[in-house]
């Protein structure tokens, strides 16, 4: 198989999200704070940009509750403010 560089932007997203649990288990970012939904938020979009191109249904639909999950987390962090 040959990686195209959609294909790295997909490994990319899913090292993104991999590594805001990282970083959330080892205590170096608070998961109620918009770093950790914002990491998320972009790796699900480098994601779903690399699905795209290679449809997978039930990639999509978890990549697309990602990005609804990151957004609400963070318009309730916002609006609180």
């Amino acid at each position: 198989m040959e990686m195209t560089p959609v294909d790295w932007l997909g490994v990319l997203g899913s090292l993104v999200i991999a590594g805001a649990y990282l970083a959330v288990s080892r205590g170096w970012v608070v998961g109620e704070r918009p770093a950790f939904n914002l990491l998320n938020l972009v790796g699900a979009v480098f994601i779903l940009i690399s699905l795209y191109w290679r449809p997978n249904a039930g990639a999509i639909l978890i990549e697309v509750l990602w990005v609804m999950i990151a957004l609400y987390a963070l318009a309730r962090f916002f609006l609180k403010r």
